[in-house]
């Protein structure tokens, strides 16, 4: 009888030992954060999402911070510069949909799967759709996405246009538009190539062509056809995202986003596609950071600083400007109208920027 207790009692141990062991790993990564003294985050431009993570970071860890902001391509440009040039200075990064996914195959990404060591953030259980890597063909787990929105792709200036004057996409082929829509530029990776290759994708080709026959006023600088929007030069905006209208929206000018239409929207990830860079020269900081973004408590930061809502299901999103996936969507549904996977980046984004080539002048 002895014998079983001991038996037991040593399993009872292990099972014991296992379990504090998640614990131990933590406590030695901060150990090892602080060491470094500092992290360098590379993110989207925008102020709040910063300066609640540098006082986040510095309360709970004693850990500095400082961001590198800049557009998805050109923050991408930049730490694909340095690694060749051999002075990499950023540790982590938080990019849009397929900004990095031309980059899968240049061995500047650190493996994600290993980094996980809070139990929170390993448990996919704990996340809307289970785990969901970016790069989800080649499986290597480099570019995890944590930001699932309905996301309003289409702007109106409340002066020269109702709601329902647009209430399906072919509405805006109506010969009243010529001119005075808005499109962010679909040639390059952002908002306007989202939107682009979800209408090519749900209304063909033949329909884009003739979208593009419009004289769409297109171009890469959103802030530029939001303003054109709140001045009434433009009568509605394709691809421009809400934190481009936020001042305008603030000043109470005359733009609104309008209501979805008949035939739905993709689901959006935002900004919320987060990586390491390989050979960072504050790993273990970055891997803190990593860890910590992905808990419920730096997921209730992002959502409430970025207004970008958390696939985690612990997090509330709601009253966020885009719409949770969560709150709207079955899995099945986000599944399929998901937009930012590299599945969707090779069968949607990249056709759909080779035809904006072929018909964009």
């Amino acid at each position: 009888m002895r014998g079983v207790i001991l038996v037991v009692g040593a399993c009872l141990f292990v099972s014991l030992a296992n379990a504090a062991e998640p614990g131990a790993d933590w406590q030695r990564l901060v150990a090892a954060a602080k060491k470094e003294g500092k992290i360098v985050i590379g993110a989207p431009p925008g102020s709040d999402f910063r300066i609640e993570t540098q006082a986040a970071l510095k309360k709970r860890f004693d850990l500095d911070s400082e961001f590198v902001q800049a557009p998805g391509p050109s923050l991408m440009s930049k730490i694909v510069a340095e690694k060749q040039a051999g002075v990499a200075t950023v540790d982590a990064f938080l990019i849009g949909p397929c900004t990095g996914n031309s980059l899968l195959k240049s061995d500047i990404y650190e493996p994600l799967a290993p980094a996980m060591i809070l139990p929170e953030v390993k448990d996919p259980a704990k996340w809307f759709g289970g785990h969901l890597w970016a790069d989800n063909i080649s499986g290597k787990n480099l570019l995890y996405s944590f930001v699932a929105q309905m996301t309003p792709s289409i702007y109106y200036n409340t002066n020269l246009l109702k709601p329902q004057d647009v209430r399906s996409y072919n509405d805006l082929l109506d010969a009243r538009w010529k001119g005075k829509i808005g499109l962010r530029d679909p040639r390059v990776p952002g908002g306007g190539l989202a939107m682009w290759a979800f209408l090519a994708d749900t209304k063909g080709e033949e329909y884009i062509r003739k979208l593009a026959q419009q004289d769409m006023f297109v171009s890469r600088n959103a802030r530029q056809i939001a303003d054109a929007l709140a001045k009434g030069s433009l009568a509605m905006t394709i691809g421009v995202g809400f934190r481009d209208f936020d001042a305008f929206l603030d000043a109470n000018l005359p733009v609104k986003h309008l209501p979805t239409l008949k035939e739905g929207t993709y689901v959006s990830g935002g900004n919320g596609i987060l990586g390491i860079v390989k050979g960072a020269p504050h790993p273990n900081a970055a891997k803190l950071f990593f860890n910590w973004l992905l808990s419920r408590e730096g997921q209730e930061l992002h959502n409430r600083a970025a207004q970008q809502p958390s696939r985690r299901l612990d997090v509330d999103a709601k009253g966020l400007d885009g719409q949770a996936a969560k709150d709207a969507l079955t899995v099945e549904e986000f599944r399929r109208l998901q937009n930012f996977t590299e599945d969707k980046c090779n069968n949607s984004w990249i056709p759909g920027a080779k035809l904006a080539e072929a018909v964009l002048k």
